[in-house]
């Protein structure tokens, strides 16, 4: 469902944007670049499908999803490392998680990895 509710922005918002530019294809030639946050999203596929669902009868009808997923950042203040973290290395739901330095141990924050970051449409 978390999916669904964030699609439902997207698609709204990009939807919103193409009314303002007449002559703008949809279809088949429309390619949507979203990239959003590794714990924006629970799954992946749950995501292109609620893409799928909610874009028919659209100007997305028949596009095409290209989702690059941003990983969480840590940057560690005591020993300076800055760097992604694997997946799965951050609860979803944690509002403000503390995540060990892999280089040194100590507990530091995350950050980004939470939202849609850009939304990119292209035309063939």
């Amino acid at each position: 469902m978390h999916e669904y509710s964030l699609m439902q922005n997207v698609i709204a918002s990009i939807l919103e944007e193409l009314k303002k530019s007449e002559g703008c294809p949809g279809g088949p030639a429309l390619e949507v670049v979203l990239t959003i946050g590794a714990l924006a999203i629970h799954s992946e596929a749950a995501t292109r499908q609620a893409y799928e669902v909610l874009a028919k009868g659209t100007l997305l009808e028949n596009s095409s999803l290209k989702l690059v997923i941003a990983p969480v950042l840590l940057s560690c203040p005591a020993c300076g490392f800055q760097g992604p973290l694997p997946q799965g290395a951050v609860d979803p739901h944690d509002p403000s998680p503390l995540v060990p330095c892999p280089r040194c141990g100590t507990a530091a924050p995350i950050s980004g990895c939470r939202g849609v970051d850009n939304i990119e449409l292209r035309w063939d």
